[in-house]
């Protein structure tokens, strides 16, 4: 008799215990914030951006690799096409550009798309949303314009 009491005290310690799991706290929900609808005839200012040297390193992928044993060589994978556009296709591609125009580089944007990257067929790597390139004629290089960092 004695061991079946033990025996329906612990089956019921166990079920009480099962039942009472702590619980978690949720954290307290906060409304959306909501925009302003704009004034009429107003133009939302467009967000800040920056604009960086197009280098390797500024392609979608590959971006959050590397410091590992193993992650090190997939991010050289990755990068390895990114250099060699970027250190030796297109400064390469702007040199011949330039002999064959007395020394002046592109003057627009599109006529560096036209003329260096697509005559040449140089593959640029895929930039992450939200980011494009830009070929800047006063410096003559081809820079990535992105959000600005806060």
């Amino acid at each position: 008799m004695r061991h079946l009491k033990l025996w329906l005290a612990g089956v019921t310690l166990a079920a009480a215990a099962v039942g009472c799991e702590a619980k978690k706290a949720t954290p307290p929900v906060q409304p959306p914030m909501v925009q302003p609808p704009p004034i009429a005839g107003q133009v939302a200012a467009p967000p800040p951006t920056e604009r960086v040297v197009a280098d390797t390193g500024v392609g979608a992928k590959g971006r959050d690799y590397g410091g590992g044993i193993i992650t090190e060589p997939v991010r050289q994978y990755w990068r390895a096409p990114q250099m060699v556009a970027f250190d030796i296709q297109i400064p390469h591609a702007m040199n011949i550009y330039k002999a064959l125009h007395d020394n002046q580089g592109p003057a627009s944007h599109d006529e560096f798309m036209q003329e260096i990257i697509a005559a040449n067929q140089i593959k640029l790597p895929q930039l992450p949303p939200g980011e494009k390139y830009v070929f800047d004629p006063q410096t003559q290089e081809l820079m990535v314009e992105r959000p600005a960092k806060q």
